[in-house]
């Protein structure tokens, strides 16, 4: 366990621009993940016991960086009504990094845009916070980001309060990110509240974890609203798969709606709805993260109830019309208000 003192939280800081407020217009944002070869049995398509996947995409096992595959995916993103992808990106000149400028060159095509979201490609340990994502690691990684994404893509690059937004993914900014007013921060995590607690630095939630196990039926749910109106949801968690070839442990903790029977991607998004005025940015987790079964990229799907009749992805295109609506008739709303005021 990291143990936090008093010294290093003043040694290590968190400092940069101020943006608290939820963004002018309502945003649909989903986590997007490109590290996929060709092929079952290719990159991350059951090739290790940490990649093991039993849902298959409707255009077959196929690989991230085939410019037909990306345009096929950023169609689909595009008319489901997302406006942004949130890129898992593991560092200079990786298959990701490739595959990701591959995405941004397309992004113009579809009005779409992406930020970065930086996993911890030199270690996922919480001791690495302090020992492999320190200063010297943001002086290697930051000028990167900024001449090959921010400076060529500016366009389509993602703006929270003006700024470039930079994600990250714990523990890289648990405990250290860069003093800039040129950049927006925000650390993804999950068990948010724990890390917060701890004294550390943690902002968005990855997916909605607090409420797993959810493998029963339940009345009414209550979702976290974080800062920037941010709300993440997920339309299921199940990394059973990777417990059982030992890949992970403790599965069944994290489980998530694993048939869709709960209808709980359906009562997520009601809730979202009905709290629209206080939620400004969604998160969906994910569109294509098949190791977690998260993905509401159009699959075929090998436990889906049969008495369920909807599907990932329609759901999801219908209830951001809804989401969308009501945020605008919200801003309307004050508009006529202040006119008569």
């Amino acid at each position: 366990m990291l143990v936090v003192t008093t010294s290093v939280l003043r040694t290590y800081n968190y400092s940069g621009i101020t943006c608290e407020s939820l963004p002018s217009k309502p945003v649909v944002a989903t986590y997007y993940y490109v590290w996929y070869g060709d092929g079952l049995g290719g990159r991350h398509w059951n090739d290790s016991s940490v990649t093991q996947v039993v849902d298959e995409p409707l255009i077959n096992y196929y690989s991230s960086i085939n410019e037909s595959v990306i345009e096929w995916q950023l169609r689909l993103i595009r008319n489901a009504g997302i406006d942004v992808l949130f890129i898992s990106w593991w560092g200079p000149n990786s298959y990701e990094d490739r595959v990701a400028r591959e995405v941004f060159n397309l992004l113009p095509k579809y009005g779409l845009k992406a930020a970065l979201l930086i996993e911890p490609f030199r270690g996922s340990g919480f001791t690495d916070a302090l020992t492999k994502y320190g200063p010297k690691f943001w002086e290697s990684v930051l000028p990167y980001i900024e001449e090959v994404y921010i400076r060529k893509y500016g366009s389509s690059y993602f703006r929270l309060c003006g700024k470039p937004l930079i994600l990250t993914f714990a523990p890289v900014g648990l405990l250290y990110l860069p003093r800039s007013s040129d950049y927006v921060f925000r650390v993804v995590s999950t068990h948010v509240d724990l890390l917060k607690m701890l004294g550390l630095r943690a902002d968005w939630d990855l997916w909605p974890d607090y409420l797993a196990p959810w493998v029963r039926p339940r009345g009414s749910i209550s979702l976290k609203v974080r800062i920037n109106g941010y709300v993440a949801i997920a339309p299921r968690f199940d990394d059973r798969a990777l417990c059982r070839v030992g890949g992970r442990e403790g599965c069944v903790t994290r489980l998530l709606d694993p048939t869709y029977s709960l209808n709980a991607y359906v009562k997520e998004w009601g809730w979202v709805i009905k709290h629209c005025r206080e939620v400004g940015l969604v998160a969906i987790y994910s569109w294509n993260e098949y190791h977690e079964r998260s993905e509401i990229e159009p699959h075929r799907d090998a436990t889906k109830s049969p008495n369920v009749t909807w599907d990932p992805y329609g759901v999801t295109r219908e209830f951001i019309k809804s989401f969308k609506a009501c945020r605008n008739a919200l801003k309307t709303l004050k508009i006529t208000s202040s006119n008569h005021s």
